[in-house]
């Protein structure tokens, strides 16, 4: 086990960072002026995982199998590629000498806001992984899904035909890709520490994203605490890791990239800026659509709001914003994009079929917005408490003239409508997924904020009540969000249950024959059951299963009521009528619970016995 963790670990810099880096040194040369060392190297992971997503979606164009040295040698290509350009722009051609003088000293920590940013560095992957302590053995339902689509990739070589619009490719490529080239299997602790690596490096675009739009360092290292430790108390982000929600997990550390790239290419009129923000967008597009589509209403409303800030002269503000894009660079991207949409790989979300899913007036109960308590629960009372502070205090202090202002600003308006009253906007997703992205803009106002309101009242008579008043948010904060997770860290051990229900995946493998037996599983009541069919790799949706009963339950169409009543009620004629059309002759059931009732048939022989799992033949 060891080993195989030191493989990952001296495989991910190679994939994660040696591609990223390498592709800003092509763009800016070594010696970047434009950007501080702690922003290069942010910057270098979403940009690798990017470029590693790219390589692989290109390999499975040409028909070239995905294997671990295709993949060594392909990143190595690029970085060489990378290095060519470099050396043609910057080395030969000494361009560096345009670029005079150092970056701004933005990222320029002193020696107390360095140990504070460590500290909360260490609170925020202590909590992170006391979370983590009993997922350490893959179980989460999400997660079994979304490696069943990985060990796909690996067996084939190629890139699957979802055949549905849930999945995207972005979630699974790189998970293939590490396993390929370190050989460390994905029914190990492999998916869980890579997830936990994006979510880690998600703080830290956060931080750059703070520390650049406000120029100020102070609020750059508070966000470590924000989004580090004060919301890693509450349990959304230690949830996202260890149920494999891929999408948000990607999703977060990209959106503060994008809004980065978005935010320097117009204030600084730059088009090197433009063009990777369009990546950077380009990357999540073929990630996550959720994502995505946050971020595209993110952006529209920044822009929205800056015009009608600057009516006056909204003309010449468009046409200095259109010239930024027309550019050779920011063209190539759109050109690569294009090309990759339309002749490489086109993500399965694009149809019309889910787009209209996704807009239009809410359909269901889920996704007619959430309540200001729901939207208290998903991102915690310490973030929002913090985050309304924030933009209190932004209000005081607006330039319509600057555009963080509308970053600010816009950014958690939209996002806040989106959860709060998405029939307003034509969105029709769960809004309790659109209620976690709360957490990016209202880190962003919560770091402005803290470090506002100290500073305002730093040299006033009231400092001491202020400091005090300071300390007590601050407490209750922390107290509040950690009474939040109270019963999440105290919830029952389930690393035996998950354990039995492999090894019960395993018996059955090897005993049975896919290609005549046909098992139904018990979604219900046996733990890590979606990683069963990572043991047979027959099909997505074997073994069949009993889900959760209210699934069953659909007033606007008939459900399948099968693999519910083989289970439920297995002496029925309804039943056995389902018996004999789906070819069912194994049975895997939770031995505490259904175990005893199947022991009392006649009909079936039990094969296998545990604590935990029971198998039933039907004769």
């Amino acid at each position: 086990m060891y080993i195989s963790l030191l493989k990952l670990i001296l495989n991910i810099p190679f994939l994660l960072v040696l591609p990223g880096m390498f592709f800003q040194a092509a763009i800016f040369g070594w010696k970047n002026k434009k950007m501080a060392f702690l922003e290069r190297a942010v910057l270098s992971v979403p940009f690798s995982l990017i470029i590693v997503d790219l390589i692989v979606l290109l390999l499975n164009r040409m028909n070239i199998l995905i294997k671990g040295p295709i993949l060594i040698f392909s990143v190595l290509l690029f970085s060489a590629v990378c290095f060519a350009v470099f050396h043609w722009r910057f080395e030969k051609k000494k361009k560096t000498e345009k670029d005079k003088g150092d970056p701004e000293k933005i990222f320029d920590f002193s020696a107390w806001q360095t140990v504070f940013i460590l500290l909360s560095l260490f609170l925020a992957v202590f909590i992170r992984v006391a979370y983590l302590s009993d997922t350490i053995i893959p179980s989460a339902t999400d997660l079994g899904h979304h490696m069943y689509w990985v060990q796909t990739i690996i067996n084939t070589g190629h890139l699957p035909d979802y055949g549905m619009p849930d999945f995207i490719i972005g979630e699974h490529m790189i998970f293939a890709a590490a396993n390929l080239v370190s050989g460390v299997g994905v029914m190990t602790s492999m998916p869980a520490i890579l997830l936990l690596f994006f979510n880690i490096f998600g703080i830290f675009t956060m931080a750059i994203l703070v520390g650049r739009i406000f120029r100020n360092p102070n609020m750059a290292a508070v966000s470590f605490f924000v989004a580090g430790a004060l919301y890693a108390i509450n349990p959304p982000q230690g949830r996202y890791v260890s149920g494999g929600v891929i999408g948000n997990v990607i999703g977060d550390m990209l959106i503060p990239v994008s809004i980065y790239f978005f935010y320097r290419a117009f204030s600084e009129k730059n088009s090197l800026f433009a063009g990777l923000f369009l990546f950077s967008f380009g990357g999540l597009l073929y990630t996550h659509h959720l994502s995505t589509f946050v971020l595209i209403f993110s952006v529209a409303a920044i822009t929205i709001l800056h015009l009608a800030l600057n009516f006056k002269n909204i003309f010449q503000t468009i046409v200095e914003w259109i010239r930024i894009y027309f550019n050779p660079f920011p063209i190539a991207i759109i050109l690569l994009f294009a090309a990759y949409f339309f002749l490489i790989f086109t993500p399965s979300y694009f149809n019309t079929a889910a787009v209209g899913q996704a807009t239009g007036e809410p359909s269901k109960a889920t996704r007619v917005g959430l309540a200001l308590s729901q939207i208290d629960g998903s991102v915690g009372s310490a973030l929002l408490i913090l985050g309304v502070l924030g933009f209190l205090l932004i209000l005081f202090e607006i330039n319509p003239k600057k555009i963080k202002y509308s970053v600010a600003l816009g950014w958690l308006a939209i996002v806040f409508l989106m959860a709060w009253k998405p029939g307003w906007l034509f969105v029709n997703i769960p809004s309790d997924r659109v209620g976690n992205y709360l957490y990016l803009p209202l880190v962003f106002l919560a770091s402005f904020g803290m470090v506002k309101y100290f500073e305002s009242f730093r040299a006033s008579a009231s400092r001491f009540f202020a400091t005090v008043f300071l300390f007590t948010i601050l407490f209750f904060v922390i107290t509040n969000g950690l009474s939040d997770s109270a019963d999440v860290f105290k919830s029952k051990n389930m690393f035996q249950q998950a354990m039995e229900t492999f090894h019960s995946g395993e018996y059955l493998a090897a005993t049975t024959d896919p290609n005549q037996d046909v098992i139904l599983k018990d979604h219900v009541n046996i733990y890590a059951d979606s990683w069963y069919k990572l043991f047979f790799m027959k099909d997505y949706k074997y073994p069949l299963s009993r889900g959760n009963l209210s699934r069953y339950i659909d007033p606007t169409k008939p459900r399948e009521t099968c693999t519910r009543d083989m289970i439920s009620t297995p002496e029925t004629e309804a039943a056995k009528a389902c018996f004999s059309e789906t070819g069912v002759n194994y049975v895997v059931v939770n031995a505490q619970s259904e175990g005893t009732s199947f022991q009392k048939y006649p009909d079936f022989s039990q094969v296998y016995a545990s604590d935990y799992i029971a198998i039933f033949k039907r004769d």
